[in-house]
């Protein structure tokens, strides 16, 4: 995995592509000498439990799998260096990814930037700028298909 590399939305990153089971991903960040910790959030307390077990490089990115093991949700940190294929980056002033993306609508619930063109974007209110970004599966969109882990 590249730490520089396009942040391409419902594909991926160099080396790491969505719906990849986590024993492929853990694999290739170890051979990469990549330190990393591993979290599981619970899932009880939702209507279908789905845990979710997050592999975490600090700072640089977060790998989101589901209960069937395979990866649905790329988020980027602010050391990663790449950038989605409009420009958009970690680090960006948020005002600077609004005119690259004017399609970018701000969601009140989940407090963060959205986008049509498949990512979510969340911003730093102390620096204004771009914090983190989110590439996801399609299916992510759709809660029932989701939550069932049809896909």
């Amino acid at each position: 995995m590249k730490m520089n590399s396009e942040i391409v939305p419902y594909k991926g990153i160099e080396g790491i592509d969505l719906y990849l089971p986590i024993d492929v991903v853990r694999q290739s960040l170890s051979n990469e000498g990549l330190r990393f910790r591993e979290e599981v959030w619970g899932g009880n307390s939702e209507t279908i439990p789905n845990p979710w077990t997050i592999l975490i490089v600090d700072d640089v990115v977060s790998l989101f799998f589901a209960s069937n093991s395979k990866l649905f949700k790329i988020v980027l940190w602010k050391n990663y260096q790449g950038s989605l294929p409009n420009g958009i980056h970690p680090r960006m002033a948020m005002t600077e990814a609004q005119c690259l993306d004017p399609a970018l609508v701000y969601d009140d619930w989940n407090e963060d930037y959205e986008s049509p063109l498949g990512y979510w974007l969340e911003d730093d209110p102390d620096t204004e700028e771009v914090s983190s970004i989110s590439i996801f599966i399609r299916e992510i969109l759709d809660e029932d298909n989701f939550d069932y882990c049809n896909w």
